[in-house]
C-alpha cells in the first residue's frame, strides 16, 4: 500500500467523505447503485474498500467534500459579512419609524 502525501486536514476530510459514501451507500444498497450505473453488484462490493477512499482521498486534495443533496452551501466570509452589516444595523435603530422610507 503506498503512503499517503495528504495533509492532516485533508486526511480528516478524506475520512469524512468515505464516512459518507458508505453510510449512503448502506442506506440505499450495492443492487441500486450497480444498476444505475450499469456494473454487477459485486463490482461495486470489490470497489469499497480501496477504491472509494481513493476517491475520497481525491476529493480531499480537490477541497471538496461529500454532503447530501438537500444540504445548502455558503461561503462562511460571505455570510459573516451580512450578519455583520445586520447586527450594525440593527443596533442602530431606535425603532420601527427609522425603517419607513420617504
Amino acid at each position: 500500500m503506498a503512503t499517503t502525501q495528504l495533509s492532516q486536514e485533508q486526511a480528516t476530510r478524506a475520512r469524512k467523505n468515505y464516512s459518507q459514501i458508505m453510510q449512503r451507500l448502506a442506506s440505499v444498497g450495492n443492487a441500486v447503485v450497480a444498476a444505475a450505473v450499469g456494473v454487477d453488484e459485486s463490482t461495486i462490493s470489490r470497489m469499497k474498500p480501496e477504491k472509494f477512499q481513493e476517491f475520497s482521498q481525491i476529493l480531499a486534495v480537490l477541497d471538496l467534500k461529500i454532503v447530501p443533496t438537500e444540504a445548502r452551501c455558503f461561503n462562511e466570509k460571505e455570510i459573516e459579512a451580512i450578519l455583520q452589516i445586520a447586527k450594525t444595523r440593527m443596533e442602530q435603530l431606535e425603532g420601527i419609524h427609522q425603517l419607513e422610507w420617504d
